[in-house]
C-alpha cells in the first residue's frame, strides 16, 4: 500500500471488469419495472459518472453504445486512468473523459466543474473505503445528481457477510506483517488462513476459504484488492439508505432484478414477516432469507411514479432477443435460499418464438398459440437474469456498428497482449456487453480485422495469435502437439462458433 491510497490497495492495478447493472439501459429497466420515472427516454441524450471506474471498461462500452451520451469516468490510481485513456485513444472514442481524482478532489470541485448527471454509479467500493471518503462520495452525489437521477451503488453486504468475516480479519491481519506486494501478501496469507482451518478453527468458514483457495490458483489481484482494504467493511442496506437519504436518494430496487419479486424467493411466511417489518427494515429481513454477501441497489433523486397505464404500455413495448445460442425452455437459477424453476410454460413458448428474431412483449402474448403469460415484470427478470434473454433498445446503423467494433477491437487487443483468457465487448443492440472466452475472443479479432467468416482461414488467424501469446490448443487440459489435430481441433472449434455464436453477436449489435 502506499501513503496516499489511505489504506486501499493501490499496488496492484484492479481487475479488468464490465458490470452489466450500471449501464443506462438496465439501469432505466429497473426504474420500469418498479414503476419509476428513468432519467431519459430512449435515444435522448444525458450524462453519466462513473466514481471509482478501475481500468474504465464499463464506461467505454457504455461510450461505444451510446454516441448520444457525455461519459466521465473517475479513480485516484493514475495506472487505472493511463489504461483507460489509452484505450479510449485507440478505440477513437471522444465521449467518454477520464480523470485521475480522488473523491475528495471531486466534492472539492468549483460549481459548473461538470456537467448535472443523470446517472452515477459506483461498483463495489463503498464497502472498500474509509468513512470521510463515503461522506465525499455523498457530497458528489448531492453536488452534481440532477434531479430524476439514478445512483447505482453495489458494495459488499451484510448479513451475508457475517459468517465470512472471521477470514478477512485473519487475512488482513496476517497479510500486514508480511513484506512485498500484495498479490504475494494475499498468497501467504491465504495459505496460513487454510492451515489454520485444517488445524480445527470453530470460526472459519471451512467452504468459504475452500473457494477462496481455489480462486488464489486462478489469480491474486481480486483477492488482494477485496480482502486487504484497510477500511473494509459490510454494510447493511438501511446504513446505505441512510447514507443516500443524505443526498435526497431514495431506494427504488435492486439491479438484480429478480430481487425486486419476494413471490419468487420467500415464502408466504417470510413475506408476511416482511410486510409487517418498518419500511426502514424490510430489505434487511429480506436479506436474512436471501443471505447475498453482494448487493446491487438503485437509488432515485426524486422518485416519480409512472401512471399505470403509460407503464403498461412501456412493458409491452420492451423488445427481447435470445442472449445465448440456445435457450432454456425450463430456466433455473440458483440462489443462496436454493434452487429456483421456472415451470411457466410461457418461457418455453418464448424461447421458441425469440429463435425466429426480436419480438415485444406484447408481440408475444399476441400470438395465437401464446399459453398464459406471468408478468411482463416476471418475463423480463427470469429472462435477464437465466441470462435466457435480453432486451433489445435500438437497431443498429452501420456507423454505429463501425464504432463499436473500433472499441470492441481495442479492448480484445489489450485482452490478447495482456494474456487474459476472456474480455466483454459491447453490443450495441442490447446497449451493453457480452462475454467472450478466448477463442471466441480470437475469432472476433479475425473477424474484425477481415479475415473471412470460414473456418480454415479463421482457424490460422487464431493460432497465429493463438502462438503469439506464448500459448497452444489444449483438449482436456492437455496441450495438443499434433500439427495435424491443432488445425483440425481450431476448424472444429471456429466452425461451432461460427454455425451458434456469430448469430448471437450479430442478433446484440457486437459485430
Amino acid at each position: 500500500m502506499t501513503d496516499w491510497a489511505s489504506g486501499y490497495v493501490a499496488d496492484l492495478d484492479y481487475v479488468p471488469g464490465f458490470y452489466a447493472e450500471q449501464m443506462p439501459a438496465h439501469l432505466d429497466l429497473v426504474c420500469l419495472i418498479q414503476g419509476v420515472h428513468a432519467p431519459r427516454r430512449a435515444g435522448e441524450r444525458f450524462t453519466y459518472c462513473e466514481l471509482g471506474c478501475g481500468l474504465g471498461e464499463t464506461a467505454l462500452t457504455l461510450a461505444a453504445c451510446h454516441p448520444e451520451a457525455e461519459v466521465h469516468a473517475f479513480d485516484f490510481n493514475p495506472a487505472h486512468i493511463a489504461y483507460a485513456s489509452e484505450t479510449a485513444r485507440r478505440a477513437g472514442l471522444g465521449n467518454v473523459h477520464f480523470a485521475e481524482r480522488s473523491f475528495g478532489e471531486l466534492a472539492a470541485l468549483p460549481e459548473g466543474a461538470l456537467p448535472p448527471f443523470d446517472y452515477i454509479t459506483l461498483h463495489g467500493i463503498w464497502t472498500w473505503i474509509a468513512r470521510e471518503h463515503q461522506l465525499e462520495v455523498v457530497d458528489i452525489l448531492s453536488r452534481f445528481l440532477r434531479p430524476g437521477g439514478v445512483v447505482a451503488v453495489t458494495y459488499n453486504a451484510q448479513p451475508g457477510w457475517s459468517r465470512q468475516m472471521p477470514l478477512q480479519r485473519l487475512l488482513h491481519d496476517y497479510a500486514a506483517t508480511r513484506e512485498g506486494r500484495s498479490d504475494a501478501r494475499v498468497f501467504e496469507a491465504l495459505g496460513f488462513a487454510d492451515a489454520v482451518r485444517k488445524a480445527g478453527s470453530l470460526a472459519l468458514e471451512g467452504e468459504f476459504v475452500e473457494v477462496n483457495m481455489a480462486k488464489r490458483e486462478r489469480g491474486l489481484t481480486y483477492l488482494a484488492h477485496e480482502y486487504l482494504n484497510g477500511s473494509w467493511k459490510p454494510v447493511y442496506h438501511a446504513d446505505l439508505a441512510a447514507d443516500m437519504a443524505r443526498a435526497k436518494l431514495s431506494y427504488v430496487g435492486s439491479a438484480t432484478v429478480l430481487e425486486n419479486f419476494p413471490p419468487i424467493f420467500l415464502s408466504e411466511e417470510q413475506r408476511a414477516l416482511v410486510a409487517a417489518a418498518p419500511a426502514t427494515m424490510r430489505e434487511m429481513v429480506k436479506d436474512h432469507f436471501n443471505p447475498r454477501i453482494f448487493r446491487r441497489d438503485v437509488f432515485v433523486r426524486g422518485a416519480r411514479a409512472l401512471a399505470p397505464l403509460a407503464k403498461a404500455q412501456m412493458m409491452d413495448d420492451t423488445r427481447l432477443t435470445l442472449a445465448a445460442p440456445k435457450a432454456q425452455h425450463q430456466p433455473k437459477l440458483t440462489l443462496s435460499s436454493g434452487e429456483i424453476g421456472f415451470k411457466s410454460p410461457f418461457y418455453a413458448f418464448m424461447a421458441e418464438a425469440l429463435t425466429e428474431g426480436d419480438a415485444s412483449l406484447a408481440e408475444l402474448r399476441a400470438r395465437p398459440d401464446a399459453p398464459p403469460a406471468p408478468s411482463g415484470e416476471e418475463l423480463l427478470a427470469v429472462g435477464l437474469e437465466t441470462r435466457n434473454a435480453v432486451t433489445v433498445h435500438r437497431q443498429p446503423t452501420q456507423s454505429g456498428l463501425d464504432r463499436v467494433r473500433a472499441v470492441n477491437l481495442a479492448l480484445v487487443r489489450n485482452a490478447i497482449e495482456q494474456g487474459r483468457s476472456t474480455v466483454t465487448l459491447a453490443a450495441l443492440a442490447i446497449e451493453s456487453g457480452v462475454q467472450f472466452a478466448l477463442i471466441p475472443m480470437l475469432v472476433y479479432e479475425a473477424l474484425a480485422t477481415g479475415t473471412p467468416a470460414e473456418a480454415e482461414p479463421l482457424a490460422q488467424r487464431c493460432l497465429d495469435l493463438l502462438h503469439a501469446r506464448g500459448e497452444s490448443l489444449r483438449r482436456d487440459g492437455e496441450v495438443m502437439t499434433d500439427p495435424d489435430e491443432v488445425r483440425a481441433g481450431m476448424q472444429n472449434s471456429v466452425a461451432i462458433l461460427l454455425s451458434n455464436h456469430l448469430p448471437v453477436w450479430r442478433r446484440v449489435g457486437a459485430i
